[in-house]
């Protein structure tokens, strides 16, 4: 199994953000920013080998490093909150594993192609990871869940991934999802919504294991 889990030293980067609140949050779809002026810590998605059957499979990881300088914003960052006491800090940590690899048909590959042009034909637009899927010629399923479910125990152990994601931290009793999420690349927002109600948080509960720091 490989374990993705956070080490003493990132944990002290974490114990450090919920003992002294940072005076700024930054997000730039790869990156969340803990910012205390004179440093800061990065929260990066972080590609790595994963334990898996198949050719080659990638585990996104959520890595914390320190930066011992001012942080300055690029030009797609953006702002989360200022001057926030951060109320609780969870790690989020999630089991991964893959499905065999599937070499698909000619009918599958064909069926593929026609979807995605029926696709660009109904909305008039280009779909480029539509294009990217058509023409692949096999593939196979990232699957995430819970590590304590037992799903995880039909798993072979020499084929399972153990990720700590990133952190769910709570303000002003909302929450900011700062983690990787069904091993997809980058911290997905829509519509500068930084923010989400713990209601809205209950499907996604059920996949990961949130540990309080």
């Amino acid at each position: 199994m490989k374990d993705y889990t956070y080490k003493e030293q990132e944990l002290e980067y974490i114990r450090h953000i919920k003992n002294i609140s940072p005076t700024k949050i930054w997000w730039d779809f790869t990156t969340y920013i803990f910012d205390y002026g004179d440093f800061y810590y990065q929260l990066e998605c972080v590609s790595e080998i994963a334990d898996t059957q198949n050719q080659s499979d990638e585990a996104i990881i959520g890595q914390f490093t320190k930066q011992l300088e001012p942080f300055t914003p690029r030009e797609h960052t953006k702002l989360v909150c200022e001057n926030k006491t951060i109320q609780e800090l969870y790690i989020v940590r999630v089991f991964l594993y893959f499905t065999n690899f599937e070499t698909y048909s000619k009918t599958k590959i064909l069926f593929n192609k026609a979807k995605t042009k029926a696709k660009e034909l109904l909305t008039g637009k280009p779909d480029p990871f539509g294009d990217l899927v058509a023409d692949s010629t096999g593939g196979c399923q990232e699957m995430t869940c819970h590590p304590k479910s037992k799903q995880v125990d039909k798993i072979d152990p020499k084929y399972s991934n153990l990720i700590d994601t990133g952190l769910l931290l709570q303000i002003d009793g909302k929450c900011i999802k700062a983690f990787v999420e069904n091993n997809g690349f980058g911290f997905h927002i829509w519509d500068n919504k930084y923010f989400f109600d713990i209601e809205e948080l209950k499907e996604t509960a059920q996949q990961y294991e949130f540990i309080k720091v």
